[in-house]
């Protein structure tokens, strides 16, 4: 019987196995960390590893790669908290030589559930709190790709996180300000003005009025007329190199209304995947693994704001494939809905609902299945002469 300060150790140990499983994992897929932290232990307990460790990676796999689901909240205090607004999958093969990210637009279609993607985490958490096991689920059977794993993290240990290693240098590649970014615990204020119900042609209506009785019925305000203007603030990016505090980057990989470009999913995709690689990079660096004191933090901050299935055993497989991982090997792929090359496009407002919604190509899943594994098998042995590795070609045409 182990006694009960054996127990409060191991309880104390639990937030520095789920940063290691954040470390290895996002190293593997261009994230992570600490692969010194604590694990010489977890391997002596786990027998099973030891053995995996000397020979193959060990890890749930297919064809010879590991894919991950890479999922990112907004977390409490955001209007949505569990609404996904980063959506990637990692796919690393089982050397380490190869890895890919596919950003999948939060804005995609999912025919059997009716709704967008990145609503399908939140409806997951509503129902016994499956968010992990219902995003895996939809978005493998929705794009026939298998995913042996998922790790969720809130924004807000992201924003601690890159605080605690110094913050990030990123370039900005477009300038652009975005007069429309939400600020937090103002999702709901009504900026001085009133929401009153009134009827017209012997129906019932909500109405927002200001002032000067002026009046917007509810369902019709949009971006353009949207009188709430004091739960936004405006933000502003100019092009160049960059150093971001983590609130600074937070609003860098959420902003949805930028110009000069910048306002798209697809943008929005690109600049997530480029905070990941600095953040990874920030992590590896001489003054955060030389910093005990630093990384214990990084764990506690990462405590309360990740969930994963990732079994305990499994923490040492990844920090082995982590330790193989080439940053020149990553290739970062966003799926867009450009009309010659893109794999997707705008579906009809009128065909759902009247949101903005993202599908592929001429309504074929399947030809957007073979895009990505095009893509997750570009360079892999015996891929390279199959139809599936030149997907471009099916959207070209």
């Amino acid at each position: 019987m182990r006694s009960l300060s054996s127990e409060k150790a191991e309880k104390k140990k639990k937030p520095i196995l789920k940063i290691l499983a954040l470390s290895s994992i996002l190293l593997a897929a261009t994230i992570g960390i600490f692969i010194w932290l604590g694990i010489g232990k977890k391997v002596v307990e786990a027998p099973q590893s030891v053995v995996q460790l000397i020979t193959d990676s060990g890890l749930k796999s297919e064809d010879g790669r590991t894919n991950i689901l890479l999922l990112g909240i907004g977390g409490v205090g955001h209007d949505g908290p569990d609404l996904t607004d980063t959506i990637i999958i990692a796919s690393v093969d089982k050397e380490g030589k190869d890895v890919a990210l596919i950003s999948i637009p939060r804005d995609l279609w999912i025919p059997t559930t009716q709704a967008k993607v990145n609503h399908i985490y939140a409806y997951g958490q509503e129902n016994d709190e499956q968010g992990l096991e219902n995003a895996k689920e939809q978005i493998s059977g929705l794009l026939s790709i298998p995913l042996h794993y998922a790790f969720r993290i809130d924004f807000g240990g992201f924003t601690k996180a890159v605080d605690l290693v110094g913050g990030l240098d990123l370039e900005v590649e477009n300038s652009f300000s975005d007069p429309k970014y939400p600020l937090v615990g103002k999702e709901d204020d009504l900026c001085g003005l009133k929401i009153e119900t009134e009827e017209k042609d012997g129906q019932k209506r909500e109405v927002v009025k200001d002032a000067t009785g002026s009046a917007i019925p509810l369902n019709e305000i949009t971006d353009e007329n949207d009188p709430f203007i004091c739960r936004y603030e405006t933000i502003t990016f100019r092009k160049g190199n960059s150093r971001m505090d983590g609130k600074t980057a937070l609003k860098f990989v959420r902003s949805r209304h930028g110009t000069n470009g910048e306002g798209s999913d697809f943008a929005r995709s690109a600049r997530q995947q480029k905070v990941l690689l600095s953040f990874r990079q920030q992590v590896l660096s001489t003054d955060t693994l030389l910093n005990p004191k630093k990384i214990i933090e990084l764990a506690k901050t990462f405590g309360a704001s990740i969930d994963t299935d990732i079994q305990e055993d499994e923490i040492p497989l990844f920090t082995k494939l982590a330790t193989k991982v080439d940053s020149t090997s990553v290739r970062r792929i966003v799926l867009d809905a450009n009309p010659q090359t893109g794999a997707l496009e705008f579906g009809s407002p009128a065909d759902y609902n009247g949101q903005s919604v993202l599908v592929p190509k001429e309504g074929d899943w399947q030809k957007l299945s073979n895009f990505i594994k095009g893509e997750i098998f570009k360079y892999s042995e015996g891929k390279s002469d199959s139809s599936e590795s030149k997907p471009q070609e099916a959207f070209m045409n």
